[in-house]
């Protein structure tokens, strides 16, 4: 049992400094990613055929093609069609990566957000219109701080999905949690105490944001009352 231990004590900076790449990816990837979303819930939800038609081809786009197509298709295809190496030279990695998630979390998220704002009963809206608000300041001060309350579980666990998704990253080589504990058992060979140290550190990131979210859960239902 020491020696299992001493293993991963041993290696764990290593590890840590994997599972901060995971955060940080998984941060920016959720804020771009949510604005994706809210992007193409609004087209979605547009009495605008283009806007609406653009929503629904990026949506069956993302959601049908598996996510590691589309980081292989993104890192090594999209450059034989555009010189994205010369442009994002030296982060093209990292780009590329943050890329691929954000494209296929923001397909999700915007039915999430579209499911959240379809929600809202039209009396919200025809109320707001009859006091004179206009349709953004509507959707900005009536429609989506409503929403929102309600998409909070789904939300987070689309956010969860993000933070696991990374794990793929690896197959590009960028040295995220996974990635790390790739790299160290190919020269420690010792797979039990690196994997499980990795799932340990996953499975505290995955409960601390679902305890953040029962936390919103239960303020959001005392702001209600």
């Amino acid at each position: 049992m020491s020696d299992f231990l001493n293993v991963i004590w041993q290696n764990l900076p290593q590890l840590i400094y994997g599972a901060k790449l995971t955060l940080f990816y998984s941060v920016v990837v959720i804020i771009v990613a949510t604005f994706l979303g809210l992007i193409f819930a609004l087209f979605k939800i547009s009495h605008n055929p283009i806007f609406k038609k653009t929503g629904e081809v990026y949506v069956h786009i993302f959601r049908g093609l598996p996510l590691l197509v589309e980081i292989f298709y993104i890192y090594f295809a999209l450059p034989m069609i555009l010189p994205l190496h010369e442009w994002f030279h030296p982060y093209f990695t990292p780009i590329a990566g943050i890329l691929a998630l954000s494209l296929n979390e923001g397909a999700y998220l915007t039915e999430i957000i579209r499911a959240g704002i379809l929600s809202i009963g039209k009396g919200q809206t025809e109320a707001a219109y009859s006091i004179g608000m206009t349709k953004y300041k509507t959707m900005r001060y009536i429609i989506l701080p409503q929403a929102f309350k309600r998409m909070i579980p789904p939300l987070v666990n689309q956010f969860i999905q993000t933070i696991k998704d990374t794990s793929l990253l690896s197959v590009i080589s960028i040295s995220e949690l996974t990635r790390q504990g790739q790299m160290i058992i190919s020269t420690t060979f010792a797979s039990l105490q690196i994997w499980t140290a990795v799932a340990v550190i996953y499975l505290a990131i995955i409960f601390t944001l679902t305890g953040i979210s029962g936390y919103l859960e239960r303020r959001f239902k005392i702001d209600r009352r």
